[in-house]
């Protein structure tokens, strides 16, 4: 299962002026009533999802709203990962998207500013009530040229720990029983290793993400989401720590590549102190390096609010032009539904963000006895408490990849950690624009 999908910003194709009706369209039938109940045939696409893990879980739910609601069939649609964002930019050009769409929030911030999603907040004003405050808060937009409200409704969730190297901790002076929780922990326990002489990175972070900002307590937009600010004097000094570590041989050279994928190599083979993940990678690690789990320790993302700013949401949008709005409606709620929800985070390894979903027994009851329970605890109070940092349009074209690529020259000495940010700030505003 994927932890965070890779995302672009949309827009209906250019000649059609961005106007509603171009970003619409359903063929979908219009549908009716029986027994009070919505009825009809709707379009339901999920986002790589069909497979021998996922796929009996949706045929039963589909067929039990199906059997419960006479007169109904839900044409279940699966797209592949490849050029799915393309995909569905073509269809809404095509007016031929999907009933209910399964993407996370910086896809679908694209074709919500297009026009071609339903504004919920307006549609079925009360259905906030049924999600956590921080989940529905990452599917509400607004800013310049869109009405602000919710483009769709809460899916699953995902976080993860920072995990350690607790003997490569020991070696490097550092006690691994008092794991970093600060970023003034995080920098101080940095400069230590690095003073030993151990021969060893802290980690592959360097300033280069939103999340590094937002968990410092820095504001990345204003509270209209109309222009960018993360390139105050507390973000500069923020990311001058991580030039000063850099230059003290504690960050690796080769996490200023965007394209660098060894991190985990790198924590396997003991190179780096932490690493992040997610709540299951302590199986891949129980599983793939045994002689590191034994050594390994969990603790929580850096933070300075006392809660994480990384938590990564999926959602599902209502296509704005349904020819059967109530039966779509419907149905979209009854797959983010308290028990269905549950039940496919179950599945899925990750969390449900329906109310009462994170208090079910089922989390409740972790064993924390080994490391994959510990994971697992770490990221359900994550979830419970943290938010999403990463607004919805700052996407990889519209300042994310610039963000990471300045930074790095920052590192690198090739321009100021104030230069760095005050770019890194106009290339957003001017998309953003």
């Amino acid at each position: 299962m994927r932890a965070l999908k890779k995302v672009a910003v949309l827009i209906c194709a250019t000649a059609m002026a961005g106007s509603l009706a171009a970003c619409g369209g359903s063929n979908s039938s219009s549908g009716g009533s029986k027994d009070g109940k919505p009825s009809g045939e709707i379009s339901f696409q999920t986002w790589n999802l069909k497979n021998d893990k996922y796929t009996p879980y949706f045929k039963n739910l589909i067929s039990a709203y199906e059997k419960s609601h006479p007169g109904t069939t839900i044409k279940w649609i699966d797209q592949p990962s490849d050029n799915y964002e393309q995909k569905l930019s073509a269809d809404a050009a095509a007016n031929s998207l999907p009933d209910i769409i399964d993407a996370g929030p910086s896809l679908m911030y694209g074709l919500a500013k297009a026009g071609a999603l339903m504004n919920i907040s307006k549609e079925a004003p009360k259905a906030q009530n049924n999600y956590y405050k921080n989940a529905w808060d990452a599917v509400t937009f607004k800013g310049k040229d869109i009405e602000e409200g919710a483009y769709g409704f809460p899916w699953y969730v995902n976080d993860g720990p920072t995990y350690y190297n607790t003997e490569l901790m020991q070696k490097c002076g550092l006690d691994p029983n008092k794991l970093p929780v600060t970023w003034d922990d995080y920098f101080s326990q940095a400069d230590t290793m690095v003073k030993s002489g151990c021969g060893a990175y802290m980690s592959t972070m360097l300033g280069g993400a939103v999340d590094d900002y937002a968990s410092a307590g820095i504001p990345i937009m204003n509270k209209d989401h109309t222009k960018y600010i993360f390139n105050s004097p507390k973000a500069v000094k923020h990311l001058q720590r991580f030039v000063d570590l850099f230059n003290k041989k504690g960050i690796p050279p080769e996490a200023l590549s965007a394209q660098w994928s060894q991190q985990g190599e790198f924590f396997q083979k003991g190179s780096i102190v932490a690493m992040g993940g997610s709540a299951y990678s302590a199986a891949d690690f129980k599983q793939n390096s045994p002689d590191l789990y034994k050594h390994l320790a969990v603790g929580t993302k850096i933070s300075d609010q006392g809660k994480s700013a990384s938590l990564a949401y999926e959602m599902l949008a209502v296509n704005a032009q349904t020819k059967n709005k109530t039966l779509a409606l419907d149905f979209v709620q009854y797959v983010t539904n308290a028990k269905n929800q549950l039940a496919f985070a179950k599945k899925s390894n990750t969390f449900p963000s329906s109310k009462g979903g994170l208090d079910d027994p089922y989390y409740a009851n972790i064993d924390t006895s080994d490391v994959q329970g510990k994971a697992l605890k770490v990221t359900l109070n994550s979830v419970k408490t943290g938010y999403s940092s990463r607004p919805a349009e700052f996407t990889d074209a519209n300042g994310k990849d610039y963000l990471q690529q300045q930074a790095a020259l920052a590192l690198q000495g090739k321009q100021t950690a104030k230069e760095s940010l005050d770019k890194a700030v106009k290339y957003a505003n001017e998309k953003l624009q």
